[in-house]
């Protein structure tokens, strides 16, 4: 069964190195807002300035931050679910001797870890030109807690993106939800600005929701190094949402299934 997944996510890979139309996409997505905000951000920001506790090299490494987790991250299985059931793929799907959200999350993987081959050079790049120029000082645990925080964010938000896609199963189509569902989510998650610059009441609410725990949490712990046990305490609230957006997965597939089979006969 481990190979039939491996295979998916393989499939899912080449598919993406192959297509050069994505290729383009995903590198100008990548680079043209960090560039924009690298060179917004200096011009607004003088030297010693701080906005939400963040220096002028911090807000500029949060920005470049945000956008590449967005490319590691933030795969769109919600809009893949909702072609699916309603353009009838899913009943190929459904059909084969699989799990129907770990083949979505293998397709994820394959699509993910593409989106790193092709980002990597990119990546070293601009890690090698920040510490060579002292924009950011990190230890090697530091490092830890960031790469384990970017896993756990991708498994959260296909968790949360998995259950909105679901929503298809009772709906005739989730385009305009899905629309603002990727708004409402990227401002919440601190993916147009920090949170911390937001009232501190606004602060403490979405500090309670698992949104930040997709962008928000993991490039703060790359650029403000929190202590282990802040680190700890903070994963371990993370863990909690991804078991209960796992129970509501296994929640929906079940319902939404029987629904799709009583609708598709």
């Amino acid at each position: 069964m481990l190979k039939t997944y491996l295979s998916i996510g393989k499939i899912s890979l080449k598919s993406i190195l192959a297509n050069k139309s994505s290729v383009v996409i995903l590198l100008l997505q990548a680079l043209v807002p960090s560039l924009v905000m690298f060179y917004l951000w200096s011009l607004i920001l003088d030297q010693g300035q701080t906005i939400g506790g963040f220096s002028k090299n911090q807000i500029v490494i949060y920005y470049i931050g945000v956008n590449f987790i967005n490319s590691f991250v933030w795969y769109a299985v919600d809009w893949e679910l909702n072609d699916d059931i309603h353009s009838g793929e899913l009943s190929n799907i459904i059909h084969r001797p699989i799990s129907i959200e770990k083949y979505y999350f293998a397709k994820m993987l394959g699509d993910r870890l593409a989106n790193l081959l092709l980002l990597l050079p990119i990546l070293v790049i601009g890690f090698l030109y920040i510490l060579l120029n002292n924009l950011l000082h990190v230890s090697p645990m530091v490092l830890v807690e960031f790469a384990v925080s970017i896993v756990l964010s991708a498994i959260l938000w296909f968790l949360f993106s998995y259950i909105v896609g679901s929503v298809a199963y009772w709906f005739d189509n989730l385009f305009f939800v899905l629309l603002v569902k990727e708004v409402v989510v990227n401002l919440l998650a601190g993916f147009y600005f920090p949170l911390e610059i937001l009232p501190s009441f606004l602060v403490k609410i979405t500090k309670c929701l698992p949104f930040q725990y997709f962008s928000s949490f993991p490039i703060d712990t790359l650029v403000k190094g929190f202590s282990l046990a802040n680190w700890g305490k903070n994963t371990l609230v993370e863990l909690i949402w991804a078991a209960v957006f796992y129970l509501m997965v296994q929640i929906v597939n079940k319902r939404g299934l029987q629904r799709y089979s009583d609708v598709m006969g």
